[in-house]
């Protein structure tokens, strides 16, 4: 029960808050009004979003400017300051008394998900498994912040056939829109693999190779740690380098998800010391956030305790809800 109460915790509810949008609206000495988004105030020129692109406007011409939202704004001579412009009162001493205006960084934006998989049987059959998993995502203009969690509980006849669970946190510093910095950790128990704890950090540099509204991709690679601690044999210790890689598809308006997620470790020092995961799999929205998962979990381990296999293969079909 210990395990299913980690698995708890690592799949806990997560949540998400979102504003809703509201239009600036500015007005200009010729009469002119637009309504649109402040983007900033720049040596004298606003940028204003619009729906048929920006606008590049002189301050100067600029009699009225209204937003609900708080903008980071510099009057001259003094410090930038959190406000919302009313109107010309907003601007009040004229326009030429406000020198900057930029918006400020978002706050924090979360995504992710829990779902979970049950199968119980009696009678001439006596099976019963169970799955949980989760994951979150928590995201900056310069950071990422990335959570996940798996257990995996299977019987068949009172007698245990599988007891596993695995822990991730990875940490990613954007140096530019694209290149970041990047560190990890993953931990994972099996009781079948006569696997105490596998504890492998990293860090390295990553490059976001492809982010549009119908899928992204991402690679990162660097130097690791990977210690493996065994119940019944010698526990491993070893450096070795590290890559990974995560695709992530949309298709049909955005209504099915295709999937690759992998972390490679390849051993510096030792013998046959390497290890691979991955998580391929399709998910498809059903309502409302709501989703299903089929999904296929393989964990090779080329040096693994005696009398084990190299290769673990999971398959789960699992029902939850995405944010």
């Amino acid at each position: 029960m210990s395990t299913l109460r980690i698995a708890g915790s690592l799949c806990a509810a997560l949540f998400l808050s979102i504003a809703p949008a509201s239009a600036d609206e500015l007005r200009l000495a010729n009469g002119d009004r637009l309504t649109g988004t402040v983007v900033s105030l720049s040596a004298g020129v606003l940028t204003f979003k619009t729906p048929n692109g920006d606008l590049q406007v002189p301050w100067k011409d600029v009699t009225s400017l209204t937003t609900d939202r708080p903008l980071l704004v510099t009057r001259e001579g003094s410090e930038p300051q959190m406000m919302a412009l009313r109107g010309a009162a907003g601007i009040s001493g004229g326009a030429s008394s406000i020198v900057a205006i930029a918006t400020p960084e978002p706050p924090i934006v979360w995504h992710g998900g829990a779902s979970a998989g049950l199968l119980a049987t009696g009678g001439n059959t006596d099976v019963n498994s169970l799955r949980l998993d989760g994951e979150a995502t928590a995201r900056t203009p310069r950071d990422r912040y990335t959570m996940s969690g798996l257990v995996n509980r299977a019987s068949d006849h009172s007698a245990l056939t599988a007891r596993n669970w695995t822990g991730s946190f990875a940490y990613d510093r954007f140096l530019s829109t694209r290149l970041f910095a990047n560190g990890s950790i993953i931990l994972t128990n099996d009781r079948f693999r006569d696997l105490d704890l596998r504890t492998a950090v990293g860090g390295g540099v990553g490059y976001e190779v492809w982010e549009a509204p119908m899928g992204t991709l991402s690679a990162n690679g660097g130097l690791a740690w990977v210690r493996e601690n065994f119940s019944t044999t010698p526990d491993t210790t070893y450096a070795a380098a590290h890559e990974a890689a995560k695709l992530d598809l949309l298709f049909l308006q955005k209504r099915v998800q295709a999937f690759h997620h992998h972390d490679g470790y390849f051993g510096l020092t030792g013998h046959d010391n390497l290890f691979f995961r991955m998580q391929n799999g399709v998910r498809l929205a059903i309502v409302a956030g709501l989703v299903s998962t089929a999904e296929v979990d393989t964990d090779y381990d080329r040096s693994p305790a005696p009398g084990r296999k190299h290769t673990d293969r999971t398959f789960s079909l699992t029902f939850g809800y995405r944010f």
